[in-house]
């Protein structure tokens, strides 16, 4: 009979897998394995369930209703507006557009502000013939460095102030973070805008085109017309007029799956394609050989449609659907033409994939009804990699309102006053009240996060109550009692930093927090420094695309490879353990 040890260890270790897999949706992944362990009765019935009330969920999805309100009233767009009027070099605006991005991330999600700065960013370089490559890497990573600076930046913060209550009985206040977080971002930043970017891999030349149509790697589905050149040509003969770069992955057969072909196989009337290339070359093919799209465009007519590149965001509505959703959704208005996806090998049809994070979809729009199309654009949570007007401020007073809305409560949350979940609620409900946020705020939360952090918490308390943690704890300590107390909080940092480069940050954090505080309690030191160096750790993703939504977002626009990281990500991360090591050994022991 397994032990509950056994089971939990097997269990994270299979969740941890499928994290960094990425193939299912991260929530389901967590939710599943929560209910392994209460079917295996590693986790009490009583308590599965109890992460979905914990204060650091509940916090999280008010700081996501507040970042939803700040981008609504016009304050972000305002600073992006005015950001792109300011006649700066190029080296300037990098440094004015890293400190942008971790001021900005300090008080708000870090994906929102990111998401507001990358288009920003974008027609900028497009303005100035400016390579992108350069500036994107750099933006999501101070984006990523400015969460560390205040309780609210980032949510592996709010879980581990939440995790130093349940510990000692206090939690973190607002800005406790901030003694170490200020000096690694803004040393971060420093480092990023005058040394750091010189690492970053550029592959196009400086006054490219921001269009994604220059990658190889769309997929496609084009239907053989009846009077097609293609019908009777053999693959082999399709190809030289494809070109190299094009890939005929196979045709969809009778059941829906896709039937891989040979070199000899002739194509015939009505049969359904599925091709890797560009929107060039599948234009080119259309023309060349007679074929057309395959999506169902019911009443839009091919000559109509525009077409336009987004970008799945971690706030879509798309994540973990299919392109039958999509087209329930975008009703008339658009039609999925291609997808991108980085580093995918494509083996199905277009309508059997699944919407990822930082995806590319290339949609057919109807050129009638440009605000209509607009709106269905945002409220499915896509991202136009094209310049796009500033936000418009929507009124002076809601804008004026809200901001000192949101500073009041911030600082009452800040000094204490009132408790922070009180006050984040009551911004939500004053953001409500002047509406800046409206019926469609719960489409403000990114509910896969809420949901893997409500699953994940029973989970990181089962790492105690089954005594992991503590094994854990002593083995470290075993091992390491010789070493000076900065050397362990340096460990503890460092592994904490590559669990965070390959899982969610928020599941790094939950799962090394009471490692962490065990290792304290076997030392007889104070929780506070080892705590602390998890939340720095947690949030330093920066040697992989994965680690971290930001770096998902820019990997597209930016053309960047999955080890591409690691070239700018790895001398930072070494730059954060030079700082926040001594940092937390001033201000924590």
């Amino acid at each position: 009979m397994f032990s509950d040890q056994n089971v939990l260890v097997v269990t994270i270790c299979v969740l941890v897998g499928l994290l960094i897999w990425g193939r299912w949706r991260y929530d389901a992944v967590t939710l599943v394995a929560l209910a392994a362990l209460v079917l295996f009765e590693v986790i009490p019935i009583n308590s599965a369930f109890s992460g979905f009330g914990h204060p650091a969920v509940i916090i999280v999805a008010l700081v996501l209703l507040i970042s939803r309100g700040l981008q609504e009233s016009g304050f972000v767009g305002l600073i992006g507006g005015q950001l792109s009027k300011i006649p700066l070099s190029e080296n300037q605006f990098l440094l004015v557009i890293l400190v942008t991005a971790a001021a900005l991330s300090s008080f708000m999600n870090n994906i929102g502000a990111m998401a507001i700065l990358l288009p920003v960013t974008i027609a900028v370089c497009q303005q100035n013939n400016w390579n992108p490559p350069k500036f994107l890497m750099p933006l999501a990573f101070a984006s990523i460095l400015g969460g560390m600076n205040t309780m609210i930046g980032t949510p592996p913060n709010i879980i581990i102030s939440q995790y130093r209550e349940t510990y000692t009985g206090t939690s973190f206040n607002f800005f406790d973070f901030s003694f170490v977080g200020v000096a690694v971002s803004l040393l971060g930043v420093v480092f990023i805008a005058f040394l750091g970017y010189r690492l970053v891999k550029v592959r196009q030349e400086a006054g490219d085109e921001i269009k994604l149509i220059d990658l190889k790697n769309y997929l496609f589905e084009v239907r053989v017309k009846k009077d097609s050149k293609a019908i009777g040509k053999r693959l082999s003969e399709i190809k030289k007029v494809a070109g190299p770069e094009t890939e005929v992955l196979g045709i969809v057969n009778e059941s829906g799956a896709v039937s891989k072909v040979s070199m000899v196989t002739k194509f015939a009337h009505n049969q359904v394609l599925v091709i890797k290339t560009s929107p060039d070359d599948i234009s080119r093919l259309q023309s060349d050989l007679d074929l057309e799209i395959s999506e169902d465009l019911n009443t839009i007519k091919e000559s109509d449609l525009e077409e336009i590149e987004v970008m799945v965001t971690a706030s879509s509505r798309l994540i973990g659907r299919k392109q039958e959703f999509l087209k329930r959704l975008a009703s008339e208005d658009l039609a999925l033409l291609g997808l991108w996806r980085q580093g995918a090998k494509f083996r199905t049809r277009l309508s059997r994939e699944i919407f990822r994070v930082g995806d590319v979809l290339l949609l057919g729009v109807r050129s009638i009804d440009e605000e209509g199309v607009k709106e269905r654009i945002k409220h499915l949570g896509l991202m136009p990699l094209m310049q796009r007007e500033m936000q418009v401020i929507p009124s002076r007073s809601r804008l004026l309102k809200s901001i000192i809305f949101f500073v009041t409560f911030l600082l009452l949350a800040a000094f204490n006053v009132i408790n922070i979940v009180i006050a984040f609620l009551l911004c939500v409900l004053a953001f409500i009240g002047v509406k800046v946020l409206n019926g469609n705020l719960y489409r403000s939360i990114e509910w896969p996060v809420i949901v893997m952090l409500a699953a994940m918490i029973p989970i990181g308390q089962a790492l105690e109550t089954t005594g992991i943690s503590n094994n854990i704890a002593m083995f470290i300590s075993g091992y390491t009692e010789a070493l000076p107390v900065y050397m362990i909080i340096l460990l503890i940092l460092v592994v904490t930093m590559f669990v965070s480069d390959i899982i969610n940050n928020a599941a790094t954090a939950i799962i090394m927090a009471p490692i962490a505080a065990n290792i304290a309690s076997q030392l007889g030191a104070p929780v506070e420094p080892f705590l602390m160096a998890v939340a720095v750790g947690a949030s330093c993703a920066f040697l992989s695309p994965i680690g971290h939504q930001c770096n998902t977002l820019v990997m597209a626009p930016g053309g960047y490879k999955f080890g591409d990281y690691w070239r700018l990500g790895l001398p930072l991360e070494i730059v954060i353990a030079a700082i926040s090591v001594p940092m937390i050994m001033y201000v924590w022991f």
